[in-house]
């Protein structure tokens, strides 16, 4: 497996773009054009619009963007449908049933040209799906927090849309699968942020990015640097013990405190753990293509908020523990 580095986990964040495709593409042609956009697919059963109907069981950790998974999914032959992931993706969508019932504050915001929308309804112009990006760290459920109302639902973390060139189940009635408006993404507007409820860690505070490469320049200094060696032996157990993610997190905090009482470097430590969660966890199985960013900046966030008193106990305790003099009684005395 190639080395995660620093610049591996940190790099510019490529906007996501819905492509626009023609007509008589076929499904693979067009389920690849989605993850050329950066989006995570799923092959369906394309009479429902259930996720799980193909992959089974723990859908969210089998939707891909790897093009060898998608022509194996979407092979000549193949009559299943295709589904965006969108939560994975790092996107929303505001799926409209009636236009009618649409909060004013909400319409605004998806009429706008740049919007990407996919009409669902032939004689409807404003039914269908309504796609925006997801701020950096933020992660949005499928709850409508205060956009109450029966206009339709939001599609999140784990919400999926169908696309063409599926056929729409409701066919017969009306239904289509048709994007009249396509193109990059556009960020999901604050006015909507602040309606819509975060789901996992949102709760609590996380930081920016700029404020973690601060975290990692401050933080560089390596007094007793086999503590590392020992938390990542450690830590390795840990994954066998339940959730990966959360296995990670633990790791993350509890290494982070360490690089926080100067035993040894952030920088150098979130590298060995990205390429252990890595190996344990393949980008493909995470629930978004942030999945350990968005852990690191939620424990830099955590870390940060100790008082200083405890992590200058932290760091006369584990300096003592590792000194040379120390180690060689606990040798004697394990022998």
């Amino acid at each position: 497996m190639t080395t995660v580095t620093y610049k591996d986990l940190f790099p510019a964040i490529k906007n996501l773009v819905v492509p626009n495709i023609e007509a008589d593409s076929t499904i693979l042609e067009s389920a690849l054009a989605w993850i050329d956009g950066g989006f995570y697919v799923l092959p369906i059963d394309s009479t429902t619009k259930n996720p799980g109907t193909v992959v089974g069981k723990g859908w969210p950790d089998k939707s891909s963007r790897d093009p060898q998974q998608i022509e194996k999914w979407f092979e000549a032959g193949s009559h299943y449908g295709l589904a965006i992931h969108l939560g994975k993706s790092g996107a929303i969508a505001f799926d409209v049933d009636d236009p009618h019932q649409v909060p004013s504050r909400l319409r605004e915001w998806i009429l706008m040209e740049s919007v990407p929308f996919q009409s669902t309804r032939i004689g409807d112009s404003l039914r269908g799906h309504y796609i925006f990006a997801t701020p950096e760290g933020n992660q949005y459920g499928n709850s409508k927090g205060q956009l109450k109302g029966a206009w339709g639902e939001v599609r999140g973390k784990n919400g999926i849309i169908v696309t063409s060139p599926t056929p729409h189940s409701k066919q017969a009635d009306g239904g289509q699968y048709v994007w009249k408006r396509t193109g990059e993404v556009p960020l999901l507007p604050y006015a909507l942020q602040r309606l819509l409820p975060q789901s996992r860690y949102q709760s609590v505070q996380s930081i920016e990015m700029a404020e973690a490469d601060t975290f990692f320049a401050n933080y560089s200094m390596s007094d007793c640097e086999q503590v590392l060696e020992t938390r990542l032996i450690d830590g390795k157990s840990w994954f066998l013990r339940g959730s990966r993610h959360d296995a990670c997190r633990d790791l993350l905090l509890v290494c982070m405190k360490d690089a926080r009482a100067g035993l040894y470097s952030a920088k150098t430590a979130v590298e060995a753990i990205a390429n252990l969660f890595f190996s344990i966890k393949p980008q493909d199985q995470w629930s978004s293509p942030r999945e350990f960013v968005d852990m690191v900046l939620w424990v830099i966030a955590q870390v940060l908020q100790l008082p200083n008193n405890e992590i200058e106990l932290h760091r006369e305790s584990q300096l003592t523990i590792n000194s040379p003099k120390i180690q060689d009684w606990i040798n004697k005395h394990n022998d």
